[in-house]
């Protein structure tokens, strides 16, 4: 495996939040910002008292002014987009682009292949993701999972190093699929992980219950830096949480939950719909059911 050299950086905005008491608002700001108020509780009013009913025929009118015409996939676009890149595909009827992918990775001018920025994806996970072979990591590296991180190069090697993960689950398999090159963000390899293995060393001090479990499909990531080496990891992002067997538990959190030793805080367990979200639900099906009844 030869590292290829890169010529060229993606940089970012920093951006920085404050706030600003009532009285040093001028009044015009002030106005616009009690509409916005306003504008939360119709939202919530339309929720409450229309259902989902009450978005439908707003959408398909703003639909047919949007999506008049079909634009066919040889005669690819590009347009304006609120990213940094300009698509470029086939415009839907409604709701988005068909990106062409190919032509959006070579209008980035990134100095490694698709080709081989994937090739690099997979030598790293052969190395488990660069553990085994941390000089595959930047200085700056990252690990970010949904509730872990982001950790740098020396925490994420420590927490790895001592996790003994493969111990408690010597059969443990990732099994990776479906690489592709981000056409939005130069450098970043998406691929699909699916995780199954069975608890035969034991966990957290208790002997082993030979329990097999399977995680539903998460999505994992690479970003790439100008040097070729991992500038970011990403993983543990449960995309269909019907499948497997942890509820759509992602990550070790799902490992520990799906053998029956999930860990006793909220993230580690799986996720359940707040009462205010259950009720307006409820109230919204009601009045859909209702207005169906008066037609």
């Amino acid at each position: 495996h030869e590292c290829i050299p890169m010529a060229s950086s993606i940089s970012t905005g920093n951006y920085r939040v404050g706030h600003a008491c009532n009285e040093h608002i001028p009044n015009h700001l002030t106005t616009r910002m009690t509409t916005m108020k306003l504008s939360r509780f119709s939202i919530l009013y339309i929720l409450l008292f229309g259902g989902t009913n009450a978005f439908a025929s707003p959408r398909k009118r703003w639909n047919r002014v949007l999506f008049s015409t079909t634009v066919a996939a040889e005669d690819a676009v590009s347009y304006s987009s609120s990213s940094a890149a300009q698509a470029i595909g086939e415009k839907c009827d409604a709701g988005g682009t068909i990106l062409v992918e190919t032509a959006m990775i070579k209008k980035q001018n990134f100095p490694i292949s698709p080709e081989n920025l994937i090739a690099k994806a997979k030598y790293a996970l052969t190395k488990d993701s660069g553990v085994l072979e941390p000089s595959l990591w930047a200085d700056d590296f990252e690990f970010c999972a949904p509730y872990v991180g982001p950790l740098s190069k020396e925490k994420f090697l420590d927490a790895a190093e001592g996790f003994g993960i493969y111990d408690s689950f010597p059969d443990f398999d990732n099994r990776y699929f479906g690489f592709t090159v981000d056409p939005l963000e130069p450098g970043r390899v998406w691929f699909f992980v699916r995780l199954k293995a069975t608890n035969t060393g034991g966990l957290f001090g208790k002997a082993a219950n030979n329990k097999t479990v399977e995680l539903p499909p998460q999505v994992y990531s690479f970003k790439f830096n100008e040097q070729g080496l991992v500038r970011e990891l990403t993983v543990g992002y449960s995309i269909d949480r019907r499948q497997g067997d942890t509820d759509g538990v992602g990550g070790m959190f799902g490992l520990f939950y799906g053998v029956g030793q999930g860990l006793p805080f909220p993230e580690a367990k799986p996720h359940k719909l707040s009462f205010q979200y259950s009720l307006i639900n409820k109230i919204g099906a009601l009045v859909t059911k209702l207005s169906k009844k008066k037609k």
